[in-house]
């Protein structure tokens, strides 16, 4: 056989081989990024709700007083309570609304619950300003959610769009007049 045939075919079986073995590493590859890239990451998760807020539990020894939601029967139940003068407005701004824990930790037993959009008067702030003590506008219930879930200024936004609406003013469209200059005729 000619020479020059043979090193044809063997730079020929070289690039063929080549190529086959970027096609299967090719593939190899797609199939592991697309079925990577196509599943959800995991939920993230915070160091309290991973051990069930026991991180909390002892790095607070003595915990905060009860928050009772349960009205007296002495008091009248529809008579609201005084709030304190630091207190203020909010709104609950998780879309979700939230669960009033009876203590200001992640595992603390559930108290009642507010809905989204809810108005709420937070009475009180935790010692590490994660938390906060909120009283619902709409039925007393009081308890303590994450700050985070909550918007002063959302409250505070809202009252001042209900409190004086924008009188609607009528468009007017202005026409452009042009104005030419009056040449006087000089040929008299």
């Amino acid at each position: 056989m000619n020479p020059a045939l043979k090193s044809l075919q063997l730079f020929i079986g070289i690039l063929a081989g080549l190529l086959a073995t970027i096609g299967v590493v090719g593939a190899a590859g797609y199939y592991f990024f697309v079925t990577q890239m196509s599943m959800r990451p995991p939920k993230p998760m915070f160091a309290e709700e991973r051990d069930g807020g026991k991180s909390i539990a002892k790095a607070k020894a003595k915990p905060k007083a009860a928050v009772a939601t349960k009205p007296n029967p002495a008091k009248d139940p529809k008579a609201p309570e005084q709030l304190p003068p630091e207190a203020y407005d909010a709104k609950v701004v998780w879309k979700d609304g939230l669960s009033l824990k009876k203590e200001p930790i992640p595992g603390a037993e559930k108290v009642g619950s507010v809905a989204f959009n809810a108005k709420v008067a937070i009475v009180k702030t935790s010692d590490d300003k994660q938390w906060v003590l909120i009283r619902s506008q709409a039925d007393n219930a009081e308890g303590w959610v994450k700050a985070g879930n909550i918007d002063k200024a959302a409250a505070a936004a809202n009252e001042v769009q209900t409190q004086a609406p924008k009188p609607v003013q009528p468009r007017v469209r202005a026409r452009r007049v042009r104005i030419r200059p009056q040449v006087e005729n000089r040929n008299n």
